[in-house]
């Protein structure tokens, strides 16, 4: 079994983790650093079992002739994968494609601020709690303004969008939520207690 080179089963593992790699970080505001922390022991886990296999192939010179570019198939992956992460792919892709909804949604929000929107499907995020945004000097709901709570893959609800069609959202000095300017009224945001 170790005399031959990794094949489907090993891709088929190595594809699952590069596909919840890039699903995380098309989340708002995703954890980069804790992303890259979780992703690199398991990543490097499966390149030292990956050059291991390869080379104990190599050495009983058992793997197949002309099996090197299908070999190399894991870092092709893992390249294209690093890639994605550092240009933010991802995330750009998930939510070009959900803007429309996401902004149909906000208007619904801003429209009907007393009724309560329930979790639904907002485009390809789930979004939970939407409501207009308040401003944290007064308190106020801000009028042409609504707040996206998306939950992740575990169910945290810590990051979303914010969509404010004047003024810029307040970040408390103390903790609280930290965002980023997307585009045009859109902001995301992910709740941290040590900011």
């Amino acid at each position: 079994m170790f005399n031959k080179p990794p094949g489907l089963p090993f891709l088929s593992v190595f594809s699952a983790a590069a596909i919840f790699l890039l699903i995380w970080a098309s989340f708002p505001s995703w954890y980069g650093i804790e992303t890259f922390k979780f992703g690199i022991p398991i990543g490097f886990g499966l390149i030292l079992y990956w050059t291991i296999r390869i080379t104990w192939a190599d050495h009983k010179a058992e793997a197949p002739v002309g099996s090197l570019n299908r070999a190399l198939v894991p870092w092709y992956i893992a390249i294209a994968v690093g890639a994605a992460l550092i240009t933010n792919a991802p995330f750009w892709i998930r939510y070009t494609s959900s803007e429309a909804s996401l902004r149909a949604y906000a208007t619904a929000v801003d429209e009907n601020p007393g009724r309560k929107e329930p979790c639904q499907w907002v485009g390809l995020y789930y979004v939970c709690d939407g409501k207009r945004y308040d401003d944290l000097l007064t308190g106020e709901q801000i009028p042409g303004s609504a707040r996206l709570i998306v939950q992740d893959l575990f169910g945290q609800d810590d990051k979303g969008f914010v969509w404010l069609t004047s003024g810029e959202p307040d970040e408390n000095a103390d903790g609280g939520d930290r965002y980023s300017h997307l585009e045009g009224y859109w902001y995301s945001y992910r709740y941290d207690s040590s900011w």
